[in-house]
């Protein structure tokens, strides 16, 4: 059964209370196993498309499945509420879904 993936890029942080809290709430879940951080950190060089990506992140799932299915884990949905009812004004980022 082959892995899932989230790759992700944060262009802005709006709120860096709301998006501490995040990503607190997400290293717990890191750490309990819920997922592995493959690559995290500061954008060093956009090669292709939007030049302004801050921070990106690989992140990797067990399965294909569960990287469909976390962002409604109910941990993750938690995380999720520390950005606010509507995490635009706190954070701008994409994140994609890939399998491995």
């Amino acid at each position: 059964m082959p892995k899932g993936y989230w790759v992700n890029h944060v262009e802005e942080v709006i709120d860096q209370g709301a998006f501490d809290r995040y990503v607190a709430k997400w290293n717990a879940l890191v750490e309990r196993g819920e997922a592995k951080m493959i690559a995290v950190g500061r954008v060093a060089k956009t090669q292709i498309g939007e030049k302004g990506m801050k921070f990106a992140a690989v992140v990797e799932f067990e399965t294909f499945e569960k990287a469909m299915s976390f962002k409604n884990h109910p941990d993750y949905v938690d995380a999720l509420n520390e950005l606010g009812d509507d995490e635009t004004l706190s954070v701008k980022r994409t994140s994609c879904v890939v399998s491995g």
